[in-house]
């Protein structure tokens, strides 16, 4: 006792000098995965109780001084969120459905906890606590090392760091105490003990091997490390952690020694034998030379076959991975039941069938349609449907559709997104053709698309290249003002933005809206400026939907569908007007102008002449005066097209369905 008083005597008088003041916590995730870190209640002065940490992230909160109370900080995983918006955890889920734990009471079970009693008497007490099971490897390092002080105190060690290296939950947990996820893979390790058994249970060596320094039973403060009221902390998640270098034990006389003394001794009379034998020694020779190289055989060709199944793994288990866990997963039987046995087909395309569903709340009362885009049976890594998961799940734009879940179940893959009742532009416009469907609907369907595009292009994380821009691509929500969203995602990459080109083995999209440089390297490079020239396409498309009449009303003289190429010689004569109807205002007739201004910009033949999607909404959004028309696209030629389909009919792709026109 005496001892502890003299500890905290001499802390107190350094506090005293020093002065008393908010102390820093820095948080820093070095998992390969994103980590919520959650907050016990009690901490009522740091302004959060929960936030997302990316891989390499770190946070620093400030932490006031209190007189009693322990804090646990903890860190979460596989967080998700479901259709209702509510956010838990597979791991160290705090109960409150949102990411700040809040009022959230005791500190979750299967959890590391780092805890804290700050300025406990002036001093700071802190463990790593593993008594109710742990999830990840946790240290917390004070920033402060105090010399000289008697380390014998009941405190244990001085302002010491304290860890618990739990890195292989296969190891280190006991089956029958892991905590399996969807996969049966362990996320957690639980104690089934309570806090008055612990130190007998027949479980207490399967906490104390694996974090030998962290609390396994709770018998109070005596399992507290102590440090000086007045230093930071800094807690990691995920730690590199490094060995502290040993003593090197002294060479025994009987072990090295003795053996070199033996191998010395055992060759004589081999050699001599050998000598005496050379056909026996040739025979050990070549038999040793052929054993050497079918281990080599052996041992290459596990390398080779482990690297190929690593590559296929990747696409799933690596970066495409982080981006989906926070996302819903449902199993494929639950996918059947929302759908009610895939009944109801709103569609079909080139890697699966959509089907419409209804998606329950957690009360299951409420009924929410969805989409559910069920792919087809594949054996394969899953790329289309790796791609749209994480493209989609990337995103968060009025103009794109918003992904709520999805199914990976073997070779069932499902995506479940928002229900757009108005099904897709093609079929919207198709539809509406008998009403008076004003231009400017028209014009702000094509804006949205814009918007949703240069979203895509510029304000992801990652920059997103759709590269399957099309009319049955864009769904119509079921505003009285429509607005158009991005779908399908199944053709998509991810790339820096720095990254001007783009490497593809083949030709991706589908014929009518593929750019010219994805068929023909001598054309350009592969770029977002693919997606310009889709979307220029389907703007000229949504014009030419607009009235059935136009190639007789047209002043061309040109026999020809093919409408870029005769609405340019129109627009040169100045004729729109006679194209589209003397019954136009002049604000609609300036709709109709830009609109097809912009589309014959964005199918210009080399890439470096088209705009970028920033440009085209703000030509779109524009003065008409402030545009001029464009060189004529050097692919304005049906016969050009003709020869540009015929070369792709080995192609895989799907072949579009052109509007009615």
């Amino acid at each position: 006792m005496n001892k502890r008083l003299s500890l905290i005597f001499i802390i107190a008088s350094h506090l005293f000098v020093s002065g008393v003041t908010s102390k820093n916590i820095t948080i820093e995730n070095k998992c390969d995965y994103t980590v919520w870190p959650g907050f016990s209640n009690s901490f009522d002065d740091i302004g959060t109780t929960g936030f997302a940490l990316e891989k390499g992230e770190s946070r620093v909160i400030l932490a006031s001084p209190f007189g009693s109370g322990a804090n646990a900080i903890w860190g979460r995983t596989l967080c998700s969120r479901n259709s209702t918006g509510k956010f838990s955890c597979a791991t160290g889920d705090c109960g409150s459905g949102e990411i700040e734990c809040a009022e959230s009471g005791e500190s979750p079970r299967n959890t590391t906890l780092a805890q804290f009693l700050l300025n406990n008497e002036t001093v700071d007490l802190y463990r790593v606590n593993v008594v109710y099971g742990y999830n990840l490897p946790v240290l917390v390092v004070p920033q402060r090392i105090y010399y000289g002080l008697d380390y014998g105190l009941d405190y244990g060690k001085v302002c010491s760091r304290v860890d618990c290296d739990v890195v292989n939950l296969n190891q280190a947990c006991p089956y029958d105490l892991m905590v399996l996820d969807a996969e049966e893979r362990p996320i957690a390790c639980t104690n089934p003990c309570g806090t008055s058994n612990c130190m007998t249970s027949s479980f207490s060596q399967s906490f104390k091997v694996p974090c030998p320094q962290a609390t396994t039973f709770d018998d109070g403060d005596n399992n507290y490390l102590a440090c000086t009221g007045s230093t930071d902390y800094v807690i990691t998640f995920c730690p590199s952690f490094t060995p502290i270098p040993t003593r090197r034990m002294s060479k025994s006389p009987t072990t090295e020694s003795s053996l070199i003394n033996e191998t010395r001794g055992l060759p004589k009379k081999t050699t001599t034998g050998a000598k005496h034998n050379p056909a026996l020694k040739l025979k050990v020779i070549l038999g040793i030379s052929t054993a050497l190289l079918v281990m080599i055989t052996i041992v290459a060709s596990t390398i080779v076959l482990r690297a190929k199944n690593a590559r296929r793994k990747s696409d799933w288990s690596g970066k495409n991975i982080e981006a989906i866990v926070m996302l819903k997963r449902y199993s494929y039987a639950k996918v059947k039941k929302m759908t009610n046995s895939f009944s109801h087909v709103l569609g079909k395309g080139g890697f699966g069938t959509v089907y419409k569903g209804k998606l329950l709340d957690e009360s299951g009362t409420d009924q929410t349609d969805v989409a559910v885009k069920l792919l087809k049976d594949s054996k394969g890594n899953g790329e289309e449907f790796i791609n749209e998961v994480a493209s989609m799940s990337r995103t968060s734009h009025v103009n794109i559709v918003s992904l709520l879940g999805f199914c990976y179940e073997g070779s069932k893959r499902a995506i479940v997104y928002e229900f757009m009742p108005n099904g897709s532009l093609d079929k919207y416009i198709s539809e509406n053709m008998s009403t008076k469907m004003e231009w400017e609907t028209l014009y702000n369907i094509a804006d949205g698309v814009a918007r949703g595009l240069e979203y895509l292009h510029n304000r992801c994380v990652s920059r997103i290249v759709h590269f399957d821009i099309k009319p049955q691509n864009i769904l119509m929500d079921q505003d009285l003002c429509p607005k158009a969203k991005i779908a399908d995602f199944g053709l998509a990459k991810l790339c820096k933005k720095k990254d001007s080109i783009i490497s593809m083995l083949n030709a991706r999209g589908t014929i009518g809206y593929i750019a010219p440089e994805v068929f023909s390297k001598s054309l350009g490079g592969v770029s977002h400026k693919s997606d310009v020239y889709s979307f220029g396409m389907v703007v000229l498309e949504i014009v030419g939907a607009k009235n059935r009449e136009m190639p007789e009303k047209s002043g061309s003289n040109n026999s020809s569908m093919y409408f870029p190429d005769w609405i340019y010689k129109d627009l040169e004569r100045e004729e729109t007007m006679k194209i589209f109807g003397d019954e136009m205002t002049e604000e609609e007739d300036k709709l109709v102008k830009k609109m097809v201004l912009v589309g014959l910009w964005c199918i210009q033949t080399n890439p470096s002449d088209r705009p970028t999607m920033n440009k085209v909404v703000e030509m779109l959004e524009g003065s008409l005066e402030a545009l001029h028309v464009p060189p004529k696209p050097l692919l304005g030629s049906p016969a050009v097209m003709v020869s540009v389909e015929e070369s792709q009919e080995t192609s895989s792709m799907p072949t579009s369905s052109q509007l009615e026109r």
